[in-house]
């Protein structure tokens, strides 16, 4: 490609720039004869000053010399003392300024010598004169002191001259300097913007006629119009650039066709995509929502059961949920491809996710990879999420997607993931929530229920025998000599007394009734549509098994206990709650002073 266009944008900048060398040459050599003439001029003018002073110095000691002859007095010889030292000092400033300048070094050299002999033939002579008391003037040595002066001015007068005629001439070579300058100034600097001035029009008309019609064009790209040129002006770079961009705008205007048609395809699948993702938000909430409602387990698990195949559409998948009683991991939602497979149970060890703690992943195309005992297909890729809140292991979530799919399946990935948390946290607040409830109402060493379990069941116990006309038994039971018992065994072994005979009593009464350890070794027992009869027959029943059990203190040692008993009945010992209680526990304390080891009735209430 030919750079004319560079060529002559370096003409253009080279010619002005050259004149402008050559006129900035010229005016400094110009400025540095008019600076040395101006350095010459300060310096004849400091001379001239220098000299004036020197014959002031000179004036001032003659007239302090003549005035102490004439008058005999010493003040004047202090202006005499200090201009004769001043003239050494100036002589000898004077000295170094007419260096180099033969003929005013002489004229300076004699002045010194005449102020020299003035004060040794004249100025000494007379003040000593003076001084002795001789008050007659010496007419000849004033004479010759007034020579003297005469000719020292005379010369003083000659060097003076000299330098403002030199100083003349320095000026007049000055202000020709000046004149020279600013003629160079003017003529070269002026005729350097000028041609710059005329290149730049030039260059710039070019660059303006091709970068407007580039500008113009792509303006009109910019409003949609994709089928403008620019024009293409000469063989130059800028014609070079009009034609790459010519060249650019019809690859964009390919682009576009293209890109209009990828667009109306994206458009689609982000339509499909965003569809996918609302169903996926909504089902996730909802999700949400249904599992923060449950208040037990099996709830929790009907919900999953209806809520995780429509999350995870276009996946297959299973979750696996601990079973404490079983030890093991149950199948509890299948859907996909693993829809309709059998309730199976697996073993913590049965699955990597489990085993790690972690999320595992594998491709079942690859066969170097370990795979989960769980997993029926390996066909595709796996994904198990181990579901875990405050250190226990819940369960499993486990997906596959057969196909590759790569985009799809991360964000099935990160699907499970918020599905595992929120099943984890729900899972695990439910069970912290039936833990404590539990505990609330359970006694910690034999699993019976509480007292006050017992005074809010036995209200609503007594309630509905009330609604339905039938009768309601209280059994108040207590150990004998159980506090011999934690004396002479410890408590430990009191325990296991309290622990054994409330297991008998779990297998001895029906499962509608209700048994609660009261405190301590006593048990309060209720028996919904128990007539007194039937109560009777139940706390022998229960009497008679307690005698029997042999509870095994060490290997060597069985101990056997007893029990006292009491009975009150509803409607036939009162309709209070609290009045059964009582009257049952008093039944009790008169099975223990009538003997221990029997049951007692409640006294009817008299009428």
């Amino acid at each position: 490609m030919r750079r004319t266009f560079v060529v002559k944008m370096l003409l253009g900048a080279a010619i002005p720039l050259c004149m402008t060398l050559a006129s900035g040459v010229a005016l400094y050599l110009a400025l540095q004869s008019s600076l040395s003439a101006s350095g010459q001029m300060l310096q004849q003018q400091a001379i001239i000053a220098a000299a004036n002073n020197l014959k002031l110095r000179f004036v001032d000691a003659e007239t302090g010399q003549r005035g102490y002859v004439l008058t005999g007095r010493g003040e004047f010889l202090l202006p005499y003392e200090q201009a004769s030292a001043s003239f050494d000092l100036m002589f000898e400033r004077l000295l170094q300024m007419v260096e180099g300048q033969p003929e005013q070094l002489s004229r300076l050299n004699n002045a010194g010598n005449l102020f020299m002999r003035w004060q040794r033939e004249a100025a000494f002579v007379s003040i000593e004169r003076r001084r002795e008391g001789i008050s007659d003037p010496d007419i000849e040595n004033l004479e010759r002191g007034k020579q003297l002066v005469d000719s020292f001015r005379l010369l003083m007068n000659e060097l003076t001259d000299a330098a403002n005629v030199q100083l003349q001439s320095k000026q007049q070579e000055s202000v020709v300097n000046a004149h020279r300058a600013n003629l160079i100034a003017i003529v070269g600097f002026g005729s350097a913007i000028l041609a710059a001035l005329v290149m730049w029009l030039l260059l710039a008309n070019r660059t303006s006629l091709s970068v407007n019609g580039i500008t113009q064009a792509a303006k009109r790209m910019a409003e949609g119009d994709w089928r403008t040129r620019a024009p293409e002006l000469g063989q130059d770079e800028l014609s070079a650039m009009a034609r790459a961009f010519n060249q650019m705008a019809e690859r964009l205007e390919r682009m576009v066709g293209e890109e209009q048609k990828a667009r109306q395809s994206l458009a689609k699948r982000v339509d499909d995509m965003v569809s996918s993702r609302t169903k996926e938000m909504l089902a996730m909430n909802h999700l949400v929502e249904m599992l923060q409602s449950c208040h037990r387990r099996d709830e929790a698990l009907m919900v999953l059961e209806s809520i995780l195949p429509s999350l995870f559409t276009t996946t297959s998948g299973t979750l696996l949920l601990n079973d404490e009683e079983r030890a093991q991991y149950a199948l509890v939602v299948a859907w996909g491809d693993n829809q309709g497979t059998e309730k199976l149970g697996i073993a913590e060890a049965d699955c990597w996710a489990l085993r790690r703690g972690k999320p595992y992943e594998v491709n079942g195309n690859q066969t170097h990879e370990m795979v989960c005992a769980h997993i029926n297909s390996q066909e595709g890729r796996h994904y198990c999420m181990p579901l875990s809140a405050h250190g226990s292991m819940l369960g499993v979530l486990h997906i596959a997607l057969t196909g590759d799919r790569p985009k799809e399946w991360e964000n099935r990935k990160q699907l499970a993931q918020a599905v595992a948390e929120q099943i984890s946290l729900s899972l695990a607040n439910i069970q912290l929530r039936e833990r404590l409830q539990q505990q609330s109402v359970r006694d910690p060493l034999t699993g019976l229920y509480n007292r006050r379990y017992l005074e809010e069941s036995i209200q609503r116990e007594l309630g509905r025998a009330k609604r339905e006309q039938t009768p309601l038994s209280i059994i108040m039971l207590d150990l004998d000599h159980f506090k011999r018992i934690n004396d002479e065994h410890g408590h430990s072994t009191g325990d296991k007394v309290l622990v054994a005979v409330s297991e008998m009593l779990k297998g001895a009464l029906r499962g509608e009734d209700l048994i609660c350890r009261f405190g301590g070794e006593e048990f309060t027992l209720i028996l919904p549509g128990a007539a007194f009869e039937v109560a009777m027959q139940r706390a022998e029943q229960v009497r008679q098994a307690i005698e029997e059990l042999h509870i095994e203190v060490s290997q060597a040692s069985v101990l056997q206990v007893t029990s006292s008993l009491g009975i009150a009945t509803f409607p036939t010992h009162g309709d209070d709650a609290q009045v059964l209680l009582n009257l049952a526990d008093d039944a009790l304390y008169d099975a223990k002073n009538a003997g221990r080891n029997q049951v007692a009735v409640a006294a009817e209430p008299v009428v």
